[in-house]
């Protein structure tokens, strides 16, 4: 539920919001959504899409302004280990290991929406 908070959209729902917005990105480019907040042990991913035959996990990061710093300086290699793990179960659990696959970043500063393709390379186990 998208809520106001003195005026202003709660975190989730900027988030969510956040989360269309990059979707309509995607969508607009070609992509085809395949998954929204895919939950596995340890991790979410915002959105996984296809690009073409290419699986794709999308991190989406709002800002509201600089301070923070930038949307991809928020993806640590901390959280990316993480988005790595949850993207090789996704795969797993899918049937999907002979996919190729890639991770991207959205960034969204107000009016602003930036897409970086291949953002961070896979950070866990070789198989």
């Amino acid at each position: 539920m998208l809520s106001v908070e003195g005026g202003r959209l709660n975190a989730h729902a900027r988030g969510v919001l956040g989360e269309v917005r990059a979707e309509q990105e995607l969508t607009r480019k070609g992509y085809r959504i395949v998954a929204r907040n895919v939950a596995v042990r340890g991790a979410e991913i915002d959105l996984v899409a296809l690009d073409g035959s290419v699986l794709v996990f999308v991190e989406v990061k709002l800002r509201r302004g600089g301070r923070a710093g930038t949307g991809r300086e928020a993806v640590t290699p901390a959280k990316q280990r993480r988005i790595s793990k949850g993207a090789l179960e996704f795969m797993a659990q899918r049937g999907l290991m002979d996919r190729q696959a890639r991770f991207d970043v959205i960034e969204i500063q107000g009016a602003d929406v930036t897409h970086i393709v291949n953002a961070f390379p896979y950070q866990g186990p070789v198989f």
